[in-house]
C-alpha cells in the first residue's frame, strides 16, 4: 500500500501542475523542476495519508481496547475490514 500510495501521490502532484500550467495557458512543460518537485511533495502526501490512516486504526483499537471492545477486523490485512478468519465456516 505504502509503494502505491507513493506512486499515486507522486503522479498526482505532477498532474496539479501540469493541469495549473494548463489552465494558465502557459506550455505545460514550462518550469520543469516544478513537475519534480511536486512529484516529490506528492509522494509526501501520500506516504503521510498511510502513516496517519494507521496511526488512526492503531488510536481506535486502543480506545476499542479500553472498552472491553474486541479490535477492528482484519487490522493486520490489506482489506482492513474482511470477515474475521473462520466466519461463517461452520
Amino acid at each position: 500500500m505504502g509503494l502505491t500510495a507513493i506512486l499515486v501521490g507522486g503522479v498526482s502532484g505532477t498532474g496539479i501542475h501540469m493541469l495549473s500550467n494548463a489552465t494558465r495557458k502557459v506550455p505545460i512543460s514550462r518550469a520543469p523542476w516544478m513537475h519534480f518537485t511536486f512529484f516529490f511533495v506528492g509522494m509526501w502526501a501520500g506516504q503521510l495519508y498511510v502513516n496517519t490512516e494507521k496511526k488512526l486504526l492503531a488510536d481506535v483499537n486502543e480506545l476499542r481496547a479500553d472498552k472491553g471492545l474486541p479490535p477492528m477486523v482484519g487490522t493486520d490485512k490489506y482489506f482492513k475490514y474482511s470477515p474475521p478468519e473462520g466466519y461463517g465456516s461452520g
